[in-house]
């Protein structure tokens, strides 16, 4: 490949088709990046190669995948890396009280384990081209999230690794910035098939199982293009700005002001009103309870 003189790169972690990454990975290469787009499985991300972007194996889960494509991009570039994304991640709905330890550990490894893993091998790049980190956190890591506890619990212990790091890097010149991520139209946040309900019948939930496995299905109804996320996002990774968390999609910016301003009490009564079918789900337990 003829790489431009001067020409800064960036590589994304998990950037199969229909999520964030993949569109993080098409924004950049349009705006003149070179990119490493990355995926478990190459032929899950083919479509990128064949647009002329640069596709790399890469478990974020597994030491030596980590650790292979960190050398395999520093022959490639020179030892440098402009703009790390990690972007990888895992989503788990589940109730509190019946929730796998398997698939609980799973979600923290990819979302969280998976990117100290890609800082640690990676941070050699980033130090020698004064670089970003970029981390893919979630709203979720700060306001309630019934039934994705799990989830919520990875984004916010995310969040506060991120929050050290920053300082950590600062000597080296290396910005590290937590991306804040409301509502964006993902395979993530669109309602699971009805063979991965989230409710199991054993479940002290099972009365309201069919109105909780609805909980969020008009999430991707109010949520930004991942298209459009990406474009904002690339636009601020390019800019000077400088600032421990961006926060952008779908009520981000509602999040913040409340997140900020409100109580947690506050918020938890909004959110509870906010979210559709709750009340109804609360009534149903109820009514089984006292029947």
């Amino acid at each position: 490949m003829v790489v431009a003189v001067g020409q800064k790169s960036a590589l994304i972690t998990g950037c199969t088709a229909g999520g964030i990454g993949h569109a993080l990975a098409l924004e950049f290469y349009k705006q003149g990046f070179r990119v490493f787009a990355t995926a478990r499985r190459l032929d899950a991300i083919q479509d990128l190669h064949d647009k002329g972007l640069e596709t790399v194996a890469l478990d974020v889960t597994e030491d030596t995948s980590v650790k292979a494509a960190a050398a395999h991009v520093a022959d490639l570039t020179g030892g440098t890396l402009d703009v790390l994304v990690n972007n990888a991640g895992q989503g788990y709905r589940e109730a509190a009280t019946d929730f796998d330890v398997s698939r609980a550990q799973a979600a923290f490894d990819t979302n969280l384990f998976g990117v100290m893993r890609m800082v640690r091998d990676f941070a050699p790049l980033l130090v020698k081209a004064k670089g970003k980190i970029l981390n893919v956190g979630s709203v979720a890591g700060l306001i309630p999230s019934p039934f994705r506890s799990i989830y919520s619990a990875t984004k916010a212990a995310l969040h506060s690794y991120g929050d050290s790091l920053r300082l950590e890097m600062k000597s080296f010149d290396v910005t590290v910035v937590t991306l804040m991520t409301g509502g964006v139209t993902t395979k993530m946040s669109t309602k699971p098939p009805p063979s991965e309900g989230i409710i199991p019948p054993e479940s002290l939930y099972w009365p309201a199982a069919e109105v909780i496995n609805d909980l969020y299905s008009n999430q991707a109804d109010n949520a930004m293009s991942p298209a459009e996320y990406a474009r904002r996002i690339v636009a601020f990774a390019q800019s000077s700005k400088d600032v421990p968390w961006f926060w952008e999609g779908n009520f981000a910016t509602a999040i913040w002001f409340m997140t900020t301003f409100l109580s947690k009490k506050a918020l938890e009564g909004i959110l509870g009103r906010a979210i559709k079918g709750m009340a109804e789900m609360e009534s149903l337990i109820r009514g089984a309870k006292s029947s």
